[in-house]
């Protein structure tokens, strides 16, 4: 690869990077937060949870919790998922995490969160965004 196109890639890479909530941590975030949003960093791949954006690959997670599972305005959900009847809490997204084909056969979903203990975190700090009413 020539050494421009290397940079233009290195700069789309960086940019794209810095679009994510996960990897911009407010100043005044205390240090649990931060180890919080890291553990939501790879999520934030494929979802956003900024109320003020919207989907990514996935829907955008912001008041995940409380929220009927295939709901979200504006994403296009699989027929497994909108049919899923599940609504978000910690159990039911524990299970989901760990597993996605597995709660929702058909989902789009399919990167597994092996860890119990990153599987906390990520729905610790989905628990700290605004819930539905």
């Amino acid at each position: 690869m020539s050494r421009p196109l290397l940079a233009l890639a290195i700069c789309l890479s960086l940019s794209a990077c810095g679009q994510r909530d996960a990897f911009n941590h407010s100043t005044d975030a205390d240090p649990h937060q931060q180890q919080l949003e890291r553990a939501f960093a790879i999520c934030a791949g494929c979802h956003d949870t900024r109320p003020d954006l919207g989907h990514r690959v996935g829907p955008n997670l912001h008041g995940v919790i409380g929220r009927k599972a295939g709901t979200a305005p504006g994403y296009h959900y699989s027929e497994a998922m909108k049919a899923s009847d599940i609504t978000w809490d910690a159990q039911s997204l524990d299970a989901f995490l760990k597993s996605p084909a597995k709660q929702v056969p058909g989902s789009k979903m399919v990167n597994a969160t092996a860890d119990p203990a990153r599987r906390q975190a990520v729905i610790e700090y989905l628990s700290t965004l605004p819930q539905q009413p």
